[in-house]
């Protein structure tokens, strides 16, 4: 069976309700610093991103972009931006915005963006460049780590992507969508009694534990995990 890009897409939408990256609600040190390579933003004007960025966390995206339509370019309000624009559908305003942001002091998080772009629309070669260029940028980010671990699982690379994995965990311990991953590779790598395990001891609930194979089902296909599939410059 030939698998085109809505093949793929679907699979990447079915996973990635739950796993595909980290969201914003999962905080780390660098998030809460990141906003300090900004030096000339006002106190007012921090105190107004942080209620953009609870918005964003809380999933209130189109609130977030209202807020967000006559801020300045500042690095922070670029992040802030295409994580809007991505959960609503906007891929292209999202990826300039990414791209813009790479350019800045949060080149990291720039490059995770655009990467989670290629991603959603296919092209997972480039997604995992883009990956790990952030995941050098900034190694001891746990979503980053996550994220990158993500891009393995795609290319089927599941041992690789356990090291992602638990490198998140460890950086951020009960990391959420870092255990569940977790579970999700080793399911896929034929580990399931350590799945199981795992699964029990992160408080993770059987019928979600179902849920977990039933996503790694999706990897299963030849479009998504066999890498000869994966040709540079072409949509799945």
């Amino acid at each position: 069976m030939k698998f085109t890009l809505k093949h793929v897409q679907r699979s990447l939408v079915l996973v990635s309700s739950t796993l595909l990256f980290a969201c914003a609600s999962v905080g780390t040190a660098q998030q809460a610093n990141a906003v300090s390579c900004e030096t000339k933003i006002s106190k007012n004007y921090r105190v107004k991103l942080e209620l953009i960025e609870t918005k964003v966390a809380q999933r209130q995206f189109y609130a977030a972009l209202a807020y967000l339509e006559q801020a300045p370019p500042y690095p922070k309000v670029l992040k802030l931006r295409g994580d809007a624009q991505r959960n609503t559908g906007q891929l292209k305003d999202a990826y300039d915005s990414y791209r813009d942001l790479s350019l800045t002091c949060l080149s990291a998080y720039g490059h995770a963006g655009m990467a989670k772009i290629h991603a959603m629309e296919g092209r997972m070669e480039q997604a995992h460049q883009l990956m790990q260029k952030a995941r050098r940028s900034q190694p001891t980010n746990p979503d980053i780590r996550n994220d990158y671990g993500f891009i393995l699982l795609a290319h089927g690379d599941y041992q690789a992507a356990q090291h992602e994995f638990m490198t998140a965990l460890q950086l951020h311990a009960k990391h959420p969508i870092a255990i569940r991953n977790m579970v999700m590779s080793l399911i896929l790598d034929g580990d399931r009694e350590t799945a199981v395990t795992m699964a029990k001891n992160n408080g993770i609930e059987p019928a979600e534990f179902n849920g977990l194979i039933d996503q790694a089902r999706q990897f299963r296909k030849p479009a998504l995990v066999n890498k000869q599939h994966l040709e540079k410059g072409r949509n799945l």
